[in-house]
């Protein structure tokens, strides 16, 4: 089945130096980011209300059912004054949609992604307290011991119960993994909390339809340029006007990024069928990459907008 993709282009500010990297959602929320070992991570929760590709992520004051189609987002307590400091809530669902909620080069974490990160500062007793921000601002009691060492600056951002509503602010900070538990006919995510009262990065298993905060981590897939992969993809017409068809010879999960010739990222998605049609009416005539990944290999093509 052709999957028509509309092409949105999205502006995300990426700094070259690493100690001052900057990235903007499609919202224009800018996020500091730190690196911590060999990962780069936003220093902040997530703010936006859109994924990437500008479909709006709804809010509710309703009880959700936990099933696959509960995609909203929350300020804490409905009070958007939370939301500058301590970003948005989501369900689980968002992080598992093909869509991307995070900007264009960056993903939410996966458990391995989140292990790494953990043992990296040393292991689940002690990694937290390199994690949290330190003192009493924004946690409503701290370990001493507490450091946030890694520039992570972890927050008691709270969560969102279904039906028990929103609690835990200054007490918990939880980030939702991409990880699935168990399966999707009860779908429930993974997380990663700290707590207040201790150094310590657990992992915990809670329903789809629970608001938690989500932090963003940049996206280094490492693949391998294959042309056995290349020649069984096919993009036509190349110059285009309207739109170009991105076939596969077999269905195939890949992940497709395009970018201008400076090397910026305009857009992302997921392509899952055959057949895909990739609308860029709207583009500016010029030169452009496509980037095409799967599980284990990455091609690059150009393109010509006339």
């Amino acid at each position: 089945m052709k999957n028509k993709i509309y092409f949105i282009a999205i502006l995300s500010l990426v700094s070259l130096k690493s100690n001052a990297q900057t990235i903007t959602d499609i919202d224009g929320n800018i996020y500091n980011t730190v690196t911590i070992g060999t990962q780069t991570w936003m220093q902040e929760n997530l703010k936006t209300t859109r994924f990437n590709n500008a479909i709006q992520i709804l809010t509710t004051s309703l009880p959700v059912s936990n099933d696959t189609t509960t995609l909203y987002q929350w300020a804490y307590d409905e009070d958007t004054s939370n939301i500058n400091m301590y970003g948005r809530l989501y369900t689980w669902n968002i992080t598992n949609s093909n869509n991307n909620v995070c900007p264009v080069g960056w993903k939410v974490p996966d458990n391995s992604d989140w292990d790494t990160l953990r043992d990296f500062l040393g292991g689940e007793l002690i990694a937290g307290g390199k994690m949290k921000e330190i003192g009493t601002t924004h946690w409503l009691v701290t370990d001493s011991t507490a450091t946030n060492s890694s520039g992570f600056t972890g927050l008691g951002s709270g969560s969102r119960g279904n039906p028990s509503g929103f609690n835990n602010l200054g007490q918990l900070g939880s980030f939702w993994s991409s990880t699935l538990f168990g399966s999707l006919s009860f779908p429930r995510g993974n997380a990663y909390s700290l707590t207040s009262h201790n150094n310590t990065l657990l992992n915990s298993v809670a329903v789809a339809q629970n608001g938690k905060a989500i932090r963003c981590l940049k996206d280094l897939t490492a693949s391998i340029e294959n042309s056995s992969f290349q020649n069984a993809i096919h993009i036509f017409p190349n110059p285009a006007t309207d739109g170009v068809t991105i076939s596969f010879e077999e269905i195939i999960n890949c992940h497709l990024s395009i970018y201008d010739m400076m090397g910026n990222p305009l857009y992302e998605q997921k392509l899952v069928d055959k057949m895909n049609y990739l609308e860029i009416a709207f583009l500016p005539k010029g030169t452009y990459l496509i980037k095409l990944i799967s599980e284990h290999h990455v091609v690059s093509y150009k393109f010509i907008k006339q």
